[in-house]
């Protein structure tokens, strides 16, 4: 397994991790009233856990959609960690800009490191199975 798509999978399994971690503030988040039944952030937070789930339980299978849904996922990096913690956890905005002041430029960093390493020759040849 070439090293970038253990990277992947690093990041992968923290997203996950991550995800389980603020779901139940995602909850909180929402109201639930007849006015509002649904919010963006939860819709977000559903799309981005059945993209990763399905993302990895192909990457898994070495299947070619694998690597498709790699680049994708790697490009989570700047909205899980920059803009979820603040609005989540409601932080005041002295506090959100120093978090998105550290974590923007962290996030960019992850999602290129990932798709730089995921597009070389080595990744794509491992996902091989149709």
């Amino acid at each position: 397994m070439p090293l970038s798509v253990r990277f992947w999978f690093v990041w992968a399994f923290a997203l996950l991790g991550l995800t389980g971690l603020l779901l139940g503030r995602v909850v909180e988040f929402i109201d639930f009233s007849e006015r509002a039944p649904f919010s963006l952030l939860g819709i977000f937070m559903m799309i981005e856990l059945a993209a990763v789930l399905f993302g990895v339980t192909t990457a898994l299978q070495r299947k070619r959609i694998a690597h498709r849904f790699a680049i994708g996922i790697s490009l989570l990096a700047v909205p899980i960690l920059a803009g979820l913690p603040p609005v989540l956890l409601d932080m005041p905005s002295a506090a959100a800009n120093g978090w998105y002041a550290l974590t923007v430029p962290l996030g960019a960093l992850i999602s290129l490191g990932l798709v730089v390493g995921l597009l070389r020759a080595p990744a794509r040849r491992y996902f091989s199975e149709p």
